[in-house]
């Protein structure tokens, strides 16, 4: 069984149609697009898309899995492909909304594992002065290029982003303590992105490790030893986590009860997804349901 797509798979939000495989690159001024809708983006997600959200003035919240992070700006807030995320923001926000093609991202910054790794994990970026002041003129350029129309734009803003994600990637690096990884550690990155993909779209059918792994052409074993070397983790446990993540989205973003979101994600018995999740998270899901529904 497909898991279902309980929320809206926008292209740009509100809109269904927008072609991505002609115009890679989308950007909006979050003050103009949020005002339309009230200062409010309700939850979506974007399957084949990746959002990077940019704030130099004003703050908001945004929600994502379940859980509110308050934006400060300046700051950044990168959303990978199909992940839930809405936003709330206050009337004096401004900044920028890139919505990008994956595919498009992943030809660019393949170079780079540490740019890469960007794209896999939602991130709230915020650094100092000096940091801001490598990227906004950057984005002041971007918005230039893309408005103005003129030749050679694609080329001048393939660019701006590949300097954009590399001195994101590389505040990163130097806040974790983390640096490129040799040519092996990259083949690693590529097989757990894949791997990531794979569970993306059949997390609910409860397929076996071994099932991935064949269609990534390695053995279990190795998909294990991948899984380790870049999560820290088990593959099965890559696939409970996102088992988990979706379980959270659910029950947060939808009205629907423990039993229903259960059976979405290809449990038959209630009871047993309940002991499942309580194991995972420390709480039970109509706690947790509780829990992100009690009013502020």
């Amino acid at each position: 069984m497909a898991m279902e797509k309980n929320f809206p798979n926008y292209r740009v939000y509100g809109d269904y149609e927008t072609d991505f495989s002609l115009h890679p690159v989308h950007l909006d001024d979050v003050n103009t697009s949020t005002q339309l809708n009230n200062w409010a983006i309700e939850p979506h997600r974007h399957d084949d898309l990746y959002h990077l959200a940019y704030f130099y003035g004003g703050d908001g919240v945004l929600y994502m899995k379940g859980e509110a992070l308050s934006l400060k700006a300046p700051c950044f807030c990168a959303i990978p492909a199909g992940d839930v995320h809405s936003f709330y923001v206050e009337q004096t926000i401004q900044g920028y909304l890139m919505t990008i093609s994956r595919s498009y991202l992943d030809e660019l910054l393949e170079s780079s594992a540490s740019c890469l790794r960007l794209l896999d994990r939602p991130s709230y970026i915020h650094g100092g002065k000096r940091f801001f002041a490598l990227i906004d003129p950057l984005f002041q350029q971007l918005k230039s290029e893309y408005t103005a129309r003129k030749q050679a734009r694609a080329l001048i803003i393939r660019a701006l982003i590949s300097l954009v994600f590399s001195y994101l990637s590389r505040h990163e690096a130097d806040n974790d303590r983390l640096s490129d990884q040799r040519s092996a550690e990259d083949l690693n990155l590529w097989y757990y992105r894949q791997f990531q993909n794979m569970i993306g779209y059949s997390v609910a059918e409860k397929r076996p490790v071994s099932d991935y792994a064949a269609e990534l052409r390695i053995s279990a074993t190795h998909l294990n030893r991948v899984c380790r070397a870049v999560a820290g983790k088990s593959a099965l446990k890559v696939i409970h986590d996102r088992l988990i993540s979706e379980a959270k989205v659910n029950l947060a973003y939808t009205f629907q009860s423990v039993s229903e979101v259960a059976y979405k994600l290809g449990f038959d018995d209630t009871s047993y997804f309940s002991r499942f999740f309580k194991s995972h998270t420390g709480v039970s899901p109509s706690v947790f349901k509780a829990r992100v529904r009690k009013p502020d």
